[in-house]
């Protein structure tokens, strides 16, 4: 338990943070960080009307750690750090991912990425429209490569996702071998991530090789 003295707004999010690694999201109350200060949930709503503006501020923390890529990169090199960066920073915290979505607009070291990729993709050729669509698609992707690694569904608790591994890959190896041989034999790659780089690193390649072909059939129309 912290001491009742040390409560201040950053502490505060630095330990709802640290719940939402442990436990999740959907285990972070105000109650549970007031338990760890010692005081009564009253004494946050000082620093944060609801649970809802805790949940901002803990979005915001994460998106400050996101590495701002180089902007003298050439585009597709920049879209893949900024990627990369993304995903790095959800990676360390992955509870938090679904609050990428809202607060990357809303955070300072968010709107700049942002804005640099907006004007990579505009320079580019792209309209503004077409920039912000690639933009959001970037982000969303990343956020998914994250909630979705294999073996690392954020919706299970971090203590429960061995076993959640260990019977998801049961129920697809039980399958019948006659008519599923190819889903049996992938069955492990499905319900885990033994090669974390290369499965991250493959989508935003893929990602990134689509949107340079794209634009490149855009600069010939």
């Amino acid at each position: 338990m912290k001491a009742k003295n040390s409560l201040n707004p950053a502490l505060v999010v630095e330990s709802a943070l640290r719940i939402v690694d442990e436990q999740g999201l959907e285990a972070l109350t105000v109650r549970k960080v007031a338990d760890e200060f010692g005081v009564t949930p009253m004494a946050l709503y000082w620093h944060f009307s609801n649970k809802e503006a805790l949940l901002d501020a803990v979005g915001d923390l994460v998106v400050s750690t996101v590495r701002e890529p180089d902007p003298k990169l050439p585009l597709e090199d920049y879209l893949r750090e900024a990627m990369g960066a993304l995903v790095e920073a959800m990676r360390s915290h992955p509870g938090a991912t679904p609050l990428l979505l809202t607060r990357m607009l809303t955070n300072q070291v968010g709107r700049d990425i942002t804005e640099a990729t907006l004007d990579k993709l505009m320079s580019a050729g792209c309209d503004a429209q077409k920039a912000a669509s690639i933009a959001h698609y970037a982000l969303m992707i990343s956020m998914s490569l994250v909630s979705g690694q294999p073996g690392a569904d954020v919706t299970v608790k971090p203590a429960e996702r061995e076993e959640a591994v260990a019977a998801k890959l049961a129920i697809l190896q039980s399958l019948p071998d006659d008519r599923y041989p190819r889903l049996r034999a992938a069955a492990p790659s499905f319900v885990d991530c033994a090669d974390a780089a290369g499965y991250y690193g493959d989508a935003i390649d893929i990602f990134v090789n689509g949107v340079m072909v794209d634009l490149r059939a855009l600069a010939r129309s």
